[in-house]
């Protein structure tokens, strides 16, 4: 039988509209999208070590249940009167509790060399204490890091002929630092506040106030060069009321981290001015010490 033309140009199109649909069926050879990363106050696409800023403090925490663990040894030294040079170590650990919440319990021992008038003062100290941190904000999602913290902390001293005493110490600090330079340069900036019970009963009381900036300059892959101006208040009370008397510190830090999971850095600062409450001189060596020195070494596992 022959097909006239109009069934013709009706079988073809049915034959082209088959064709189409077989194609438009053929999966796509195209991925599937790929979600964009979640950005988080607890992750960062670069991290900067807490340590590269010397005394200063970086903002970042640990990941949720990583470890690690760190050896601290400060040292302070110059007094007004007589001689005083302070040694203490601080061994602590550090875990990832939760996101963005890390938990660090440590141990302090603590000896000073001291004299007074050629009168021996030395004495010994032991302690313990829990640094707990929580980060609030992210540099890549707010352009600023931002950490608050908590530290309590008890330590007991036994200075030569003048009986045990007890320190309860507990610091609310604010840890924040920015990228300036993406793998070059970054900035820092810490707030604290000590707030100090001595005794034995009736408990002394007694405050510091600290505000630090600091620098950090990556000269080399892992390794971080850092400047940094801390200026601190004491106070007689657990407040603002009563100032004692205020010094300001500067000086420089080296940071290394040597490998993967160990690094260890240095720092020293010196007073550069200050002034204590009822005493001469442009430097508070009353309340303060003229030299301080920190070298820290750290494990993450």
């Amino acid at each position: 039988m022959t097909l006239q033309p109009s069934a013709l140009s009706f079988v073809a199109i049915l034959l082209a509209s088959a064709t189409f649909a077989s194609a438009a069926d053929l999966p796509s050879r195209k991925g599937a999208p790929v979600a964009p990363p979640v950005l988080s106050a607890c992750t960062e696409s670069e991290g900067i070590p807490t340590d590269a800023f010397g005394f200063t403090t970086g903002s970042d925490v640990a990941e949720k249940g990583s470890f690690g663990a760190s050896l601290t040894y400060g040292g302070a030294y110059g007094t007004r009167t007589g001689s005083s040079n302070g040694h203490g170590l601080q061994l602590q650990g550090s875990y990832g509790l939760l996101p963005c919440l890390e938990v660090g319990p440590y141990l302090l021992g603590g000896y000073t060399n001291a004299s007074l008038g050629g009168v021996s003062a030395d004495s010994t100290s032991y302690g313990a204490g829990v640094e707990m941190k929580y980060r609030l904000l992210g540099r890549d999602l707010h352009g600023l890091g931002l950490t608050v913290v908590l530290d309590p902390s008890v330590n007991r001293t036994d200075p030569d002929g003048a009986g045990r005493f007890t320190t309860y110490n507990t610091g609310i600090r604010l840890f924040a630092d920015k990228t300036l330079v993406p793998g070059k340069l970054y900035a820092a900036l810490n707030l604290s506040h000590d707030m100090t019970w001595t005794g034995p009963d009736p408990y002394g009381r007694s405050s510091t106030f600290t505000v630090g900036g600091a620098l950090a300059w990556q000269a080399l892959d892992g390794v971080y060069l850092s400047g940094e101006v801390r200026h601190q208040r004491r106070y007689t009370d657990l407040g603002f009321g009563n100032e004692a008397g205020y010094a300001t510190f500067a000086g420089p830090g080296i940071f290394w981290q040597a490998s993967k999971q160990f690094a260890i850095s240095a720092a020293y600062n010196i007073q550069v001015a200050g002034k204590a409450k009822g005493q001469p001189g442009d430097l508070d060596l009353t309340n303060f010490s003229q030299h301080l020195v920190k070298v820290k070494a750290a494990y993450s596992f």
